[in-house]
Order: C-alpha cells, then sequence, then structure tokens
C-alpha cells in the first residue's frame, strides 16, 4: 500500500485505493446585524460558527480497484449517525467530523475496456458533541 493521503476514520485515502486533490477547510463567525430604529445596523458578536470541510477526489478502478467500494461504504456509516476522526498524512489529528453530504459523478468508459471513473466530494462539518473533547 503506498504512503496514505489522510484518512477519515477506518476509511484510508491513499494513491491505490481512491485519493482526494483537494482539502477546503471553512470557519464561521457569528454576527448579529440588529436594525436600530433611525440609525445604520449594529454587528453584535455572537460566537464561533461552524467549522467545515470538504474533501473532493477520484477513483479509478482500473488503478484503484479497492477503492471503487469506498464511498458507499462511507455513505453507510455516516447514515448510522457516527462522527468520525480525520488525521492527515502528516499526523495531524484534525478532531471529529459529521458527515453531512456526499457527492458521487461516475463517468463510463466505453472505449477503454471496463472501467468507470469515479469523482467525490465529501462535506464534514465539526463535531460538538458532548464527546468531542476526546478525539478518536
Amino acid at each position: 500500500m503506498s504512503r496514505p493521503l489522510a484518512a477519515l476514520g477506518m476509511f484510508v485515502f491513499a494513491p491505490n485505493v481512491g485519493s482526494f486533490e483537494e482539502l477546503e477547510r471553512r470557519w464561521k463567525f457569528n454576527w448579529a446585524k440588529p436594525d436600530p430604529i433611525g440609525g445604520a445596523p449594529v454587528k453584535q458578536w455572537t460566537g464561533p460558527g461552524d467549522q467545515t470541510l470538504i474533501i473532493k477526489g477520484g477513483i479509478w478502478p482500473e488503478i484503484q480497484p479497492v477503492g471503487s467500494w469506498k464511498i458507499e461504504a462511507i455513505a453507510a456509516l455516516a447514515g448510522s449517525g457516527q462522527p468520525m476522526t480525520l488525521i492527515l498524512s502528516s499526523g495531524r489529528v484534525l478532531g471529529r467530523w459529521c458527515v453531512e453530504e456526499i457527492f458521487k459523478k461516475e463517468t463510463e468508459f466505453v472505449n477503454a475496456g471496463s472501467g468507470t471513473a469515479m469523482e467525490f466530494s465529501i462535506n464534514l462539518s465539526r463535531y460538538s458533541g458532548a464527546s468531542s473533547l476526546w478525539p478518536f
């Protein structure tokens, strides 16, 4: 097995089993904007907002045959309501995340023999449940 790029729960992303090409991270910050009578809106800090991640990648069964099941398996586990730990190849633990949405696009290669290319994106939000202090 080649060097892993990341692991989401028990699912490893690596060049030979399906990899991600992009990891996008967003932080949201909440500000209320009440409109006072006769004046301009006044912004008031209400606290930190949600953190989100988007993992985008692809699986090509001709070169990554063991990766073709991965997206459905992640979707099945996400459907159970369990947050998953995300660990990068550097060993950095990004904490626990909730899978909120998965997109999968398949392209059939008619002239290439067997094989369907798969592109995917997995939308995650930071888990903030009761046990969110423990990263695993």
